[in-house]
């Protein structure tokens, strides 16, 4: 690919650099928040970036969850309150803190694509009992609003034969059984602690037996095109955040290119925020002339942005061209498969 230099790519460019460098929205997390602080705070997170809060303050959201519309919702009414007062060493109940703003979701991509990506906070209005997957100081899954916001939605639109990477507690197994599309359901969990765990303690509050196996593998031996082909539909949740979460994108998307619309990974947009950037910075080294230095774990994933970039034979001469590659989920899941354009 080819860049011809001009005031809008040189505007555009200008833009992404100093969005970048905004990183205000991180303060706010475990912020405390109360009735009387939030149309503050509201409006301090309007000047840090969050794009929710456009329009008149009388549209804004609010930043606060009901516990008592959470406590209602099908897994945790099933589940987590059957289990309430529970204590192992992998499942364990524990309060979360109302009143401290967290990350509901996943990162929103910024609505004028030009890396002003942001978060959506919350908070609950009040302490809530919760069932957590915690392997010794690592916390790995637990039931709260986010895993709603973050699973629900792959099982809401499941259908035919589905394969699931990764069991914790359940969640997103236990929602996807609640869809009548869905035929059957495959777990793949690494952790055979984890599945001797959930068929003790949570797989009795579970419907549908018959309706979903569980096979102990490492999701790396499972992620070839042959044995994919038997799904209609996959979700892959193995890693603890977005940080970690890219570089197992990208090892099993080198292993097999799936269709777009077969397979979700949880939280891709948290985890893809990195590799925006890599793609950002190549656009800055097509028009420099000269290579940019990234941090040594990234360097592998620069050179898949260049060997896609090099393969692109457009010659673009608008922000909006930039744009569209920089933002495309299928641009961003070729190149970390270590793809080719072509």
């Amino acid at each position: 690919m080819r860049i011809e230099q001009n005031e809008n790519i040189a505007s555009f460019l200008a833009r992404c650099r100093r969005n970048l460098s905004n990183t205000a929205l991180n303060s706010f997390l475990d912020r405390r928040v109360t009735s009387g602080s939030e149309a503050y705070l509201r409006r301090q997170l309007k000047r840090a970036g969050a794009q929710e809060f456009e329009g008149p303050e009388t549209t804004w959201p609010s930043l606060f969850l009901s516990v008592d519309a959470f406590e209602k919702t099908p897994y945790h009414r099933n589940v987590t309150a059957k289990l309430s007062g529970m204590h192992g060493d992998l499942y364990d109940t524990v309060i979360f803190e109302g009143n401290r703003l967290f990350n509901l979701d996943a990162v929103q991509p910024d609505q004028n694509r030009e890396l002003n990506d942001w978060m959506k906070l919350r908070a609950l209005d009040r302490d809530a009992n919760t069932l957590v997957l915690a392997d010794g100081e690592t916390e790995w899954m637990l039931d709260m609003p986010s895993e709603a916001a973050t699973n629900d939605p792959f099982a809401r639109r499941a259908h035919g034969n589905v394969l699931l990477f990764g069991l914790g507690i359940g969640y997103v197994l236990y929602m996807t059984l609640g869809n009548p599309a869905v035929s059957h359901i495959t777990v793949v969990e690494y952790n055979p602690r984890v599945i001797e765990v959930f068929e003790q303690i949570l797989k009795p509050l579970f419907p549908d037996h018959d309706r979903f196996t569980i096979l102990q593998d490492d999701a790396r031996n499972r992620w070839n095109e042959e044995w994919l082909a038997d799904f209609d539909c996959i979700f892959t949740d193995i890693w603890q955040s977005g940080d970690d979460g890219l570089f197992i994108m990208a090892d099993l998307l080198s292993r097999a290119s799936i269709p777009l619309d077969k397979a979700d990974f949880w939280i891709e947009d948290s985890c893809i925020v990195p590799l925006r950037t890599l793609v950002f910075l190549h656009y800055e080294e097509l028009l420099e002339h000269k290579p940019r230095p990234v941090a040594e774990d990234y360097e592998p994933l620069m050179n898949n942005v260049r060997r896609w970039f090099d393969s692109d034979p457009a010659v673009i001469d608008n922000a909006e061209a930039l744009k569209d590659r920089l933002y495309s989920r299928d641009v961003l899941r070729g190149i970390l498969g270590g793809r080719t354009c072509a």
